[in-house]
């Protein structure tokens, strides 16, 4: 699909935006000319928040980017009614220049921003609408796709309610053992280190998950016959079993079945309302007996029927479970793609990514590079050193 190409579309936009006419041939704009009078407007975020599709637009109504320059992306040079205007990405956003000549009263400039706003929305929405919701279904499906590396946050996170169980355990937390209504609690030392040892488990999950889909690249996917979007929906344990080698490789399916272990015992219980899959929260009924717990003398193994959940014991297993899985991805199995995952650069999935990553795995020092040559063009991006 070739936006640009579309003369139907060009026309709609430029009927969308008809107030906005091309610039004199010539015209250097405002962003990096030195001493031209103008107001500097800030566009908000909020209203126009991806400047990408503001570009698509000014593109499909005729007007010429004035090109790169130090902290600025892209100028569109234009006019409104007679006033040279420009509109600019800069490191810290959009901003509209107007002539200050032509136009002297800052409330007026504000007036003219407003008004180019309104427009450029609607033309962003009808764009959506359109084109670009089928345009970006279709390069997901072809792998022409970035995904946010945000190992570090969930990794954060994970740490932060580690730190929580590991403190509370140890008689540093924050639960008191006095009630706020009176009363005292019981045992809030091993209460608390419960609370945080299960949000550890979930967040360690939500971590695990979003890492395997960061590895996806790097271990040979072709998009052409597996469609990320369906990866991602699946289970963790889906998305580990196509990722490593479960059912040839005993590391693999020890590594799975501990987390799929520590999974039923903690995540999917508390994550699915207090509920098991064994039925262990359940009590049948036998008269002149009373309720008894459906898994029957079962209990002996189960949580569920203690004051306390999880103790400090359970809380070190898990934990050294988890560390222990941490190491083999790092040294065992994926310890190229484990160094880009947590270089914190973003995942691409285009072919022209894989197969330079591909080769770049063929030895340590060229991936190094690999990591280091990407990471100095992101900074530049970042920060618009062109």
């Amino acid at each position: 699909m070739d936006l640009f190409a579309d003369e139907k579309l060009k026309k709609h936009m430029s009927i969308i935006m008809r107030a906005i006419k091309p610039a004199n041939p010539g015209d250097p704009g405002f962003a990096m000319t030195i001493g031209r009078p103008r107001h500097r407007l800030r566009v908000d975020p909020q209203r126009l928040p991806i400047p990408g599709i503001v570009r698509i637009v000014l593109e499909l109504i005729g007007l010429q980017d004035l090109g790169q320059a130090e902290k600025l992306a892209w100028e569109y040079a234009f006019e409104v009614d007679g006033t040279s205007c420009s509109l600019a990405h800069q490191k810290f956003g959009l901003r509209l220049y107007v002539d200050s000549t032509v136009i002297a009263s800052e409330d007026d400039a504000q007036a003219l921003l407003d008004r180019i706003t309104k427009a450029l929305e609607s033309a962003q929405r009808s764009l959506e609408r359109r084109q670009l919701r089928d345009f970006a279904d279709e390069q997901i499906r072809q792998g022409g796709l970035t995904i946010r590396n945000q190992y570090h946050r969930l990794r954060d996170i994970y740490e932060y309610f580690q730190e929580g169980a590991s403190l509370a355990f140890a008689g540093q937390g924050r639960l008191s053992p006095e009630l706020p209504d009176g009363g005292r609690r019981f045992n809030p030392r091993a209460t608390e280190g419960f609370y945080n040892t299960v949000a550890m488990v979930s967040a360690y999950f939500s971590l695990l998950e979003h890492t395997l889909v960061l590895l996806l690249p790097f271990t040979g996917f072709d998009p052409s016959e597996s469609a990320l979007k369906d990866f991602i929906g699946e289970r963790w344990g889906e998305k580990f079993r196509k990722i490593f080698t479960v059912d040839r490789d005993p590391s693999a399916k020890n590594n799975f079945d501990t987390l799929y272990r520590i999974a039923e015992e903690y995540r999917n219980t508390y994550g699915h309302g207090g509920f098991d899959k064994n039925g262990s929260t359940f009590l049948f009924h036998m008269e002149g007996v009373g309720a008894l717990p459906a898994v029957l003398s079962n209990i002996r193994g189960n949580s569920y029927f203690s004051f306390v959940p999880v103790d400090a014991d359970d809380f070190s297993r898990v934990k050294l479970a988890f560390d222990s899985i941490d190491e083999w991805l790092r040294k065992d199995v994926a310890p190229l793609a484990m160094k880009w995952v947590e270089s914190g650069l973003d995942v691409y999935y285009d072919e022209n990514f894989r197969d330079q990553a591909s080769l770049a795995m063929e030895s340590p020092e060229h991936f190094d590079r690999f990591i280091e040559y990407c990471s100095y063009l992101t900074d530049q991006a970042a920060n618009m050193d062109w």
